[in-house]
């Protein structure tokens, strides 16, 4: 058994997001979860590079799946086929890693279109 927990870090992206919302939260018009637009520009970037690399995690998830059913090293709980719960989750999880190239092309056009932003409010902080 191996005594690296290999899936600790996408606890941890996991956790990274859910502590980005907490930051971020906005308190009221008057006071949003981000002061200047270079924080958005940043956030947006950060999140982008998340999504770019978010299609070869989940590769690696089917990749694995289907070795450790090759090398008949799965079993099923409800007493299927393994294969065939292999099968769903790999259609599932394909149509997650297009959704995640499709966000990370979104992201990259709004990274683009907030680039030109500056601030104009007062020089104190909100």
């Amino acid at each position: 058994m191996p005594t690296t927990d290999r899936v600790q870090p996408a606890r941890d992206a996991a956790e990274a997001v859910r502590e980005f919302n907490h930051r971020t939260f906005p308190n009221s018009p008057q006071k949003p979860g981000l002061t200047y637009p270079s924080e958005a520009y940043d956030a947006i970037a950060a999140l982008k590079i998340l999504a770019q690399r978010l299609p070869q995690a989940i590769a690696q998830i089917v990749t694995a799946l289907n070795a450790l059913g090759e090398l008949d090293h799965l079993g099923s709980s409800d007493g299927e086929d393994p294969a065939r719960h292999v099968a769903c989750s790999e259609q599932f999880l394909n149509t997650a890693m297009d959704c995640a190239g499709g966000l990370a092309q979104c992201l990259d056009l709004a990274h683009s279109a907030v680039s030109p932003l500056t601030y104009s409010g007062p020089d104190n902080e909100l």
